[in-house]
């Protein structure tokens, strides 16, 4: 996987889609970045409660698949495929390609978002979450047209995500289980 991954990153420099990646890093722009990554955690938790209060889904877990089969790998693969490898790569295909592909910028904002989430769910309620999620994903990308920003993000997401949720629940107390 981590071959493929540099290949599609090779191919990704040589197309000219990471050509802003790492410009113009300053304190400022990591703070900022910083404060996203809570906004989607806090957004995160907030979701996750409005779901499951309203009953709508009746658990928070999803890609029951791919928890199964993560799931098996030694301890640390799970979180190197779930922190870095999965969001580089589909960071690198919506935002990048995908986004960066249609010339509408509205039109790329809403076809990216609605693709990310249809792939995780598909037609079901998982996809409020996702999409919520996958705006704020897109806006990180969209303000900095920088892959790297909505991979941290979505990085962030897929490795701290339930834990924020059970962290922010111990303070609130808001989750019906």
């Amino acid at each position: 996987m981590t071959l493929v991954l540099i290949l599609i990153f090779i191919i990704a420099w040589k197309l000219g889609y990471l050509k802003n990646t790492l410009k113009n890093w300053d304190l400022k722009r990591i703070f900022w970045l910083m404060g996203i990554v809570f906004f989607t955690l806090a957004t995160n938790y907030l979701v996750t409660v409005l779901v499951l209060k309203t009953q709508i889904i009746s658990s928070v877990t999803s890609d029951t698949g791919m928890s199964d089969i993560l799931g098996q790998l030694p301890i640390l693969c799970p979180k190197y495929i779930l922190g870095i490898i999965v969001p580089l790569s589909e960071e690198l295909l919506f935002r990048s390609y995908i986004f960066g592909s249609i010339t509408n910028k509205k039109f790329a904002f809403l076809i990216s978002s609605v693709l990310f989430a249809l792939v995780h769910t598909g037609f079901s309620w998982y996809l409020l979450p996702y999409l919520i999620l996958s705006f704020i994903i897109t806006w990180v990308y969209s303000k900095r047209n920088n892959f790297i920003e909505s991979a941290i993000v979505h990085s962030s997401v897929n490795l701290f995500g339930g834990s924020a949720i059970k962290l922010l629940d111990t303070f609130f107390k808001l989750l019906p289980y």
